[in-house]
């Protein structure tokens, strides 16, 4: 080995070290000991209970928010027990009896007076769980994976809570078989979180920097058990449900009854097997429509809880919204509408502490424009000193016909990146490829390559992104609007590789003597795209901006925006299309948020700028009456003006939606949600009773009507369903 190779190596190792020396001590810094029981602990907020007196307290929470640095005004008491199937815990949050809630609804954790407690059961800050109440008892529950809460998981635990005139009181049961752990560990991670929203503050047991969420998995600290948890046998869950459902579209009204269901097994206390059937939901809330100025299919949220929890194993390969894995390409056809989903299996969890894996397989029916398909994926997670990780992920969707496979009908996907993360969380790395199988003929320009490097100090944030995506790259199950070009002059769709290069610079400012102001913003971001085949240049965004976040939760926000796009084909937002061409535009926004504190809370935001050859005019404003605790009622507008010169025609989109939620307990829901689409020709009604009458067990009533609004109101669809699950636990 030559000098410089050796010289070059040592500056890596050097730097690595570097790297990782950058840490957090929560795990040393911050433990709990767990106390045994023998006690029946009742859950009922009263802690009567005599071994509440002998469990460890702990006080002395320290700010996340809007600091990190002080106490926060109100205190905070926590205790945890522990018995051979629950985990228990009691808080104790101080404050006056001017409670501030949001919402009686389940997993609407947010905006409230709120404690919740964050669990690592396998110690390796790869995944979590957290359980929330608000002071009125809501409850909440997420998956905690790196960077990301999920809110749409749902899972059997007790709670009750009391309230007092300096004081609430919660107390918790987790039963052991609702979290996925491995035995013969004795050290799990733990952080508590409390949100005194009337001080605006959010405050934690172990020390979370600003710059992070406080329920960021890498500042835990250690909950450490008397003895290891033991595996509890006959964890299996069975969740039948029957649906009476009417639909009514152009081809008449049917009437069904379906049953079907969900199983949920436990082949080790860290490794779950989920099985479905007759997979129905219809009890899922429909899409938030959206105003679509862009040229690309705009990216819409997973809510089908089958698809939840365990999910971050097959997602975020990839960069931005170019996903590898998107759920909806399963069961879901391109306008969101349901195909029938015969059967499902997935395996998801930990087989060690440092490995993860997901394995799934689903058959729909050909309905609603889509064919039959078989769906399966596989993908892994190894640890890599502390919070790193390696990750690899296959996909395959198999076409079918007559009830055979069609051999010529697939799409699959294959490949892995690094993932590179210091102790701290405040550098970040990732390099990472998949490749594209749809057919022989395509063995070049079928890849896609990313790489990025990011960093997250309090003051000082940023990115660079990379990324490269051929012609010949596929994703049957997955997501990326920008490869697919669609040319109106020929009603064609042409597939045109790029390459990207992304990058932010946010500087944050936190002022010590100011009253008002908790923090500014300042940052500037740049989107560059070039076409593959010699095309250049695509397209070029930059924004600078700066908000101010105040003390009331109130913000301003101001933005200038420039983007150039030389259009390869018409642009079709118009009469005539838009012509090929290179069009540079400039627009300036501001936006305002008020106190979201308050009975009455609005928003405003307002859009003048250049659009390709014209103007645009935007304007949007909602206001949102807070009837605390029992109801939420907002009503919102989006108004777009485009003006073009002659002789192409000027447009007015308008989106307008109203949104009721009356709670009539923490059990019995009423949702109702009206959208008024004119880009998309559409009126859609979507009301949904929703009572929780045991727990993890619902009664659905929803109904949905769509209307065409381009002539006078004609009915498109509408269905009317009533759904009944029970969660059964053998």
């Amino acid at each position: 080995m030559s000098i410089s190779v050796r010289h070059s190596f040592s500056f890596i190792l050097l730097f690595i070290s570097f790297l990782l020396s950058g840490q957090n001590n929560n795990d040393a810094n911050y433990i709990y000991y767990l106390q045994k029981t023998a006690l029946e602990i009742k859950i009922d907020g009263v802690a009567e209970e005599s071994d509440w007196s002998k469990a460890q307290e702990v006080k002395d929470f320290i700010l996340n928010a809007p600091v990190d640095n002080a106490a926060p005004k109100q205190i905070t008491r926590v205790r945890m027990l522990c018995d051979d199937n629950n985990l228990y815990l009691l808080a104790v949050c101080y404050d006056d009896a001017d409670y501030i809630i949001q919402t009686l609804k389940r997993d609407g954790f947010g905006n409230s007076d709120e404690f919740a407690v964050l669990i690592d059961p396998v110690g390796k800050k790869a995944n979590g769980f957290g359980f929330g109440v608000n002071a009125l008892g809501a409850q909440t529950e997420v998956i905690l994976s790196p960077g990301n809460a999920d809110g749409s998981w749902d899972n059997r635990w007790y709670s009750a809570v009391t309230r007092h005139s300096d004081q609430w009181v919660v107390e918790m049961k987790i039963p052991l078989k609702s979290i996925r752990f491995n035995e013969n560990n004795t050290k799990w991670r733990v952080n508590f979180m409390r949100r005194d929203q009337g001080n605006n503050e959010m405050s934690v047991w172990a020390a979370v920097p600003r710059q992070f969420d406080a329920a960021d998995i890498g500042y835990f600290g250690t909950l450490e058990w008397p003895a290891s948890p033991e595996k509890h046998g006959g964890n299996v869950s069975v969740i039948p449900y029957t649906t009476l459902r009417i639909d009514k579209t152009d081809e008449g009204t049917e009437s069904k009854i379906q049953a079907g269901g969900d199983a949920k097994i436990a082949l080790t206390p860290a490794l779950n097997l989920d099985l479905t059937t007759f997979s129905d939901f219809s009890q899922v809330e429909v899409d938030v429509q959206v105003t679509n100025l862009t040229r690309f299919n705009i990216f819409f949220p997973e809510r089908r809880q089958f698809f939840i929890e365990n999910n971050d194993i097959f997602n975020d390969f990839g960069q931005g919204a170019d996903q590898v894995f998107y759920s909806r390409r399963i069961g879901l056809n391109d306008s969101g509408q349901p195909t029938p989903i015969l059967y499902g299996a997935r395996l998801t969890g930990n087989i060690s502490e440092k490995t993860r894996i997901g394995v799934f397989n689903m058959q729909t029916q050909d309905k609603n424009g889509n064919g039959a398909n078989n769906f399966s994926a596989a993908a892994f997670q190894q640890r890599v000193w502390s919070r790193s990780t390696i990750r690899g992920i296959f996909l395959n969707r198999q076409g079918w016909s007559d009830g055979k496979i069609d051999k010529n009908d697939f799409g699959r996907n294959a490949g892995g990146d690094f993932k590179f993360i210091t102790n701290d969380g405040k550098f970040q790395s990732t390099i990472g490829y998949i490749h594209s199988y749809k057919d022989a003929e395509f063995n070049r320009n079928n890849g896609q390559l990313y790489g990025g490097i990011a960093y997250n100090g309090q003051n000082l944030r940023g990115f660079i992104d990379v990324q490269h995506v051929g012609k010949n790259y596929y994703s049957d199950i997955g997501f990326n609007s920008r490869i697919e070009n669609y040319d109106s002059e020929n009603n064609t769709v042409v597939r045109i590789g790029y390459s990207s290069l992304s990058s932010m610079l946010e500087f944050y400012q936190y002022p010590k003597s100011s009253r008002n102001v908790n923090y500014h913003r300042s940052g500037i971001e740049n989107f560059v795209y070039v076409n593959d085949d010699g095309m250049g240049l695509n397209e070029w965004y930059t924004r600078l901006r700066h908000f101010v976040f105040f003390k009331n939760t109130s913000a301003i926000r101001f933005r200038v925006n420039n983007n150039f796009v030389q259009l390869i084909f018409p642009f079709m937002i118009t009469s005539p299309a838009l012509p090929r061409g290179d069009y540079n535009m400039t627009e300036f926004n501001i936006q305002y948020d008020s106190d979201n504190r308050k009975a009455w809370v609005y928003d405003i935001f307002g859009v003048y700028g250049q659009f390709y050859n014209g103007i645009k005019h935007t304007y949007r404003a909602g206001i949102t009456y807070r009837a605390q605790p029992w109801g939420n009622f907002r009503l919102g507008v989006e108004h777009n003006d485009l003006r073009f010169p002659s002789p192409f025609e000027n447009r007015k989109i308008t989106l307008g939606t109203v949104r009721a939620e009356i709670n009539f307990s923490t059990s019995i829901f009423w949702t109702t949600f009206l959208q008024y689409n004119t880009q998309a020709d559409n009126f859609n009604i979507n009301s949904r009773i929703q009572y929780r009458f045991a727990p993890m067990s619902d009664i659905f009533l929803v109904y949905t009507d769509n209307y065409g609004i381009e002539n006078i109101f004609y009915n498109k669809s509408r269905f009317v369903a009533l759904k009944l699950n029970y969660w059964l636990t053998l």
